[in-house]
């Protein structure tokens, strides 16, 4: 059925656009703020905004996640990790979104998957080396700012780091300017408490986060969720190795593109652990790696109803 759908472009548009939809009326019927306690402290301005106006805030979330959709489609086109042009890394995205119910709360997780998503439509490994240090120096404020808003984003940068020391000629130089990038908005912040006598309440924002709730709410959690957890690691790791079949003909960049989304998994589990959202909706984390992943599965016509039923399965999973 995947496998089918893969082949045609108009009715992946059609259930994209569908999808978008959906999404849209769940995040202006359903979606709720997070309680802001513990959180970081761009954030509980942010949360200000939907304070103020809660239609706004709901138009600014719909575009952060069309512009995630779209940053995973990009991502797997530019990549070739299939020869025809497809939507699917799209669609896989909004039905786990939409199934897993992520898009019922408002969290910061939210702000930091579009921050992975913005980046993935940055940055290009194969770019000369001037144009690439001046992105890696954008990109190093971009990380700064979404670290502002989730202590979790710090597993964008050490995604950043693993790509720059892998892909690029001069790795070390590539990285210093990707921290000076990210120590700017920290010093600009910084300096604005500093003047505005407002600096013993940057200093308390960060001593009241919530750290590792992940880790402290693991034991306490249903059994459901246990199953589902074990389930999406069993499911990843076949999509690993389907993705790697099938690329293992293909040109090295494509591989190497292959292993990028490897490391932006690994960086984004580590680091989802670090926060303060419960599990399982700290999936939400590695959703588009995973997208991608299921986009690549899908291709190869071998055991394509196996992989038909364990997708329907996992989104039922997500759904209960």
């Amino acid at each position: 059925m995947l496998h089918l759908l893969n082949k045609n472009l108009n009715l992946q548009f059609f259930i994209l656009i569908l999808l978008i939809g959906w999404t849209g009326w769940i995040i202006f019927t359903r979606m709720t703020l997070m309680p802001t306690e513990g959180c970081m402290v761009l954030f509980q301005m942010v949360a200000k905004v939907w304070t103020w106006s809660h239609v706004v805030m709901r138009c600014i979330v719909l575009l952060l996640v069309v512009t995630m959709t779209l940053g995973v489609i990009h991502e797997f086109q530019r990549n070739h990790f299939h020869d025809n042009r497809t939507y699917m890394p799209g669609i896989f995205l909004l039905l786990m979104l939409n199934c897993g119910k992520f898009l019922y709360i408002f969290s910061p997780m939210l702000l930091t998957a579009f921050f992975i998503a913005l980046i993935m439509m940055i940055y290009k490994p194969g770019e000369s080396a001037s144009k690439i240090k001046d992105r890696i120096f954008t990109i190093g404020l971009v990380i700064a700012i979404a670290t502002m808003l989730d202590i979790s984003a710090f597993g964008i940068l050490l995604f950043l780091t693993m790509i720059i020391a892998i892909n690029n000629v001069s790795p070390l130089k590539d990285n210093l300017i990707l921290f000076f990038g990210l120590l700017c908005p920290y010093i600009y912040a910084f300096s604005i408490a500093f003047m505005t006598n407002a600096l013993p309440t940057f200093l308390q924002s960060w001593h009241n986060l919530v750290l590792f709730v992940p880790v402290k709410q693991f034991t306490h959690m249903r059994l459901f969720d246990y199953i589902m957890l074990g389930y999406f690691v069993i499911l990843t790791i076949y999509l690993m190795v389907r993705g790697k079949q099938f690329l293992d003909n293909k040109l090295i960049v494509i591989r190497q593109a292959f292993t990028n989304t490897h490391l932006l998994f690994i960086a984004m589990f580590l680091f989802l652990w670090l926060g303060n959202i419960v599990l399982p909706n700290a999936l939400l984390y590695i959703l588009l790696p995973t997208s991608i992943y299921l986009s690549v599965a899908v291709i190869p016509k071998r055991r394509r109803f196996i992989f038909d039923i364990l997708f329907v399965a996992f989104c039922v999973l997500l759904w209960l």
